[in-house]
C-alpha cells in the first residue's frame, strides 16, 4: 500500500507540471523536457535516498526493544543502516514497475545524460546524500530518548513534511526567490534530491559541483560527530520503560 501511495504522488506531481507547461513554455530555466526529468527522476532519489527504516530506532527506544540490540556485540546504528539498505534496494525494485509503466503508457519527454563524468559525479553526490540523510534521519529517531510518546511519531513526521520540500522533492530550489534559494542550498536536504539532479542535468560548473560537494561533506562530518554523541547520551537517559 506504501508504494501505491508512492505511485500515486508521483502520478499526481507528474501530471501537474504536465498541465502547467500547457500554459508556459518555460519556468525558471525550466523547459517541459527538463522539467518532467526532474520530476522522474526525484522519484527515483526518494527511493534511493529518502526511504529508510529509521523509524525502528525511535520503535526501539519507545517499546524498550533497544534493550535486545544493546547485549548483542553488533553496532546499533551500523546495523540500522544495513536495515536501511535492505528498505531501499526494495523501494528501487517497485519503483522500476512504476516507471516502467509511466514510460511505456505516457511516453514521456525524457533528458538523458550522456556525459560519462555528469553521470560519475550524479552517482557520487547521491551516495554522499544518501550518508547524510541517514545521520540526518538517525538524529531525528534519537529525539525519542527524551520524548518517547507515540515512538517519537510527531517529530519524524514533522521533518519528513519539511524536509520532502527543502530537499527539492515538491518542486526544484532554483524556482525560488534567490535569496532563499541561496540559503536553502547551504542546508542538507537540498543535497538529497536537488543538488544530484543538477548534476544530472548538467546545470552545476566544476566550481559549484565542488563548491556543493564541500557542503555535502562538512554536513556528513557533522551530522556524523552530532549523531554519535547523542547517541551516547541518549543510552544514559534510556530506562526501557516500554518493558
Amino acid at each position: 500500500m506504501w508504494q501505491f501511495r508512492a505511485f500515486f504522488l508521483l502520478l499526481g506531481g507528474y501530471f501537474f507540471w504536465y498541465a502547467v507547461y500547457r500554459f508556459n513554455n518555460q519556468i525558471g530555466v525550466y523547459d517541459e523536457k527538463l522539467m518532467l526529468t526532474y520530476v522522474l527522476l526525484s522519484s527515483f532519489l526518494q527511493s534511493l535516498i529518502l526511504t529508510s527504516r529509521n523509524f525502528q530506532i525511535a520503535e526501539d527506544i519507545a517499546t524498550g526493544k533497544l534493550n535486545n540490540r544493546l547485549i548483542k556485540p553488533v553496532n546499533y546504528l551500523k546495523s540500522m543502516f544495513s536495515l536501511d539498505l535492505g528498505a531501499k534496494a526494495a523501494s528501487i525494485f517497485f519503483l522500476f514497475f512504476q516507471l516502467a509503466i509511466i514510460f511505456m503508457v505516457l511516453k514521456p519527454p525524457f533528458f538523458i545524460q550522456k556525459d560519462p563524468l555528469k553521470l560519475l559525479s550524479f552517482i557520487l553526490v547521491s551516495l554522499g546524500g544518501l550518508f547524510v540523510y541517514f545521520y540526518l534521519s538517525s538524529l531525528i529517531s534519537l529525539v525519542t530518548f527524551w520524548y518517547p510518546e507515540d515512538y517519537g511519531w510527531p517529530a519524524r513526521f514533522l521533518f519528513m513534511v519539511v524536509n520532502n520540500f527543502l530537499s527539492g522533492g515538491v518542486l526544484p530550489l532554483d524556482i525560488l526567490p534567490p535569496a532563499i534559494f541561496n540559503f536553502l542550498r547551504l542546508l542538507p536536504p537540498a543535497h538529497f534530491i536537488f543538488f544530484p539532479l543538477q548534476v544530472y542535468l548538467g546545470k552545476v560548473n566544476n566550481f559549484e559541483f565542488f563548491q556543493g560537494f564541500l557542503v555535502m561533506i562538512f554536513w556528513l562530518i557533522v551530522l556524523k560527530i552530532i549523531t554519535d554523541f547523542v547517541w551516547q547520551k541518549g543510552l544514559k537517559n534510556y530506562t526501557a520503560v516500554g518493558i
